[in-house]
């Protein structure tokens, strides 16, 4: 999965072949159906991996409750996306954007599968938000925040994809989140 995985983050889920898959995989194209059914669905296993892995970061904040101040909590959602993004030896970006289709689009297979993580990470932090504001001033609802913040992600990931640097990305997250507290619960 890993490998397929790559080859899907470097080139796209639309630029990506069965044939690329099998020569990357060293198998056939009637193994890769075989075992997955269609490029689609092993697109989507990948992704899964994406998140189980690389990304699980993001399952951990989201679904953290221990407590510290929102703030936290989305500084280091976005400061580890952010150190992703821009891991040497691995391809620039959220896998799940830049593989998914040119600019996050469902006008693919790929595209529609992105779009289903990108709702369940909005979805997820939603809940974080709504948790929050149980106890802390937000800037804003926490439907609109969780648009925000997955807004940022993809920018965030688009700026590594086009070789902004690491130090850069770190200073747009902080200013993000500047966004999203509220000035009366810093006090």
């Amino acid at each position: 999965l890993e490998r397929a995985l790559r080859l899907f983050w470097e080139k796209g889920y639309d630029r990506t072949s069965v044939s690329d898959i099998g020569e990357a995989l060293g198998v056939g194209p009637s193994s890769i159906y075989n075992a997955f059914g269609s490029k689609a669905e092993l697109f989507r296993r990948t992704i899964e991996h994406y998140a189980g892995t690389h990304a699980a970061f993001v399952r951990d904040v989201v679904h953290s409750s221990d407590g510290r101040p929102i703030e936290e909590s989305l500084r280091e959602l976005l400061h580890r996306a952010v150190s992703l993004y821009t891991t040497k030896g691995l391809p620039p970006g959220c896998a799940m954007l830049q593989a998914g289709g040119s600019g996050g689009s469902t006008d693919s297979e790929g595209g529609l599968i992105a779009k289903e993580f990108r709702c369940s990470l909005e979805k997820g932090l939603r809940d974080l938000l709504t948790r929050a504001s149980r106890n802390e001033a937000l800037a804003a609802s926490p439907r609109i925040l969780a648009k925000y913040l997955v807004g940022v992600m993809r920018g965030l990931s688009q700026l590594a994809a086009d070789g902004a640097s690491r130090k850069d990305l770190l200073e747009v997250a902080d200013h993000a989140l500047g966004n999203c507290v509220s000035p009366e619960s810093e006090g």
